[in-house]
């Protein structure tokens, strides 16, 4: 009887901590890609990041986004051109941006080319953003990061549980109309 009372608390304490773990899961994950990006650590990249998901979002995004940008050109045939050759120039792009330090420039909310190296000063790039963290369900983590000046987004990096871990699956870029 005795033993009891003091098994309710343990398993109590154990399921508290599981719990804690599993909460902390995404936030863990998102660090460990923004790591091994910046290292180049294409071997542990691949273990964080689903490729193939995140290849196609990001030109789901890109087309939608040029989409969207050339309807406001809709009477122009010009517009029209620049869209349809922006859409099929989308894919090499895309599959060029998705290298380590692409995926670094993600996780520091710019668009891949755009970083800038390790040796200039960072803190006004950060300094000009917010970044929102969050479960969007139960199996779907936003990491949001908008302007601080205007509040828009500018990115949005959607991982995806993978059993008990998280990957990075999609992307959500400024302008398209994406469901992810």
């Amino acid at each position: 009887m005795r033993r009891r009372g003091t098994l309710f608390p343990f398993l109590a304490l154990v399921a508290c901590a599981v719990a804690a773990w599993l909460y902390c899961t995404p936030y863990l994950a998102i660090r460990a890609v923004q790591r091994a990006a910046e290292s180049g650590d294409t071997q542990r990249l691949s273990q964080l990041v689903d490729f193939p998901a995140l290849r196609t979002s990001l030109k789901e995004n890109v087309r939608s986004a040029v989409s969207n940008q050339m309807a406001g050109r809709a009477g122009s045939r010009i517009g029209a051109l620049t869209g349809f050759a922006a859409g099929a120039l989308a894919s090499p792009v895309v599959d060029a941006a998705l290298t380590p330090s692409g995926i670094a420039a993600l996780t520091q909310g710019t668009a891949p080319g755009s970083r800038r190296t390790r040796d200039e000063d960072d803190e006004p790039l950060r300094a000009n953003l917010d970044i929102d963290r969050g479960y969007a369900g139960a199996n779907r983590f936003e990491v949001r990061y908008r302007d601080r000046d205007s509040g828009a987004e500018r990115l949005a990096l959607i991982l995806h549980r993978d059993g008990l871990g998280w990957k990075l699956a999609s992307v959500r870029l400024p302008g398209a109309d994406v469901e992810q």
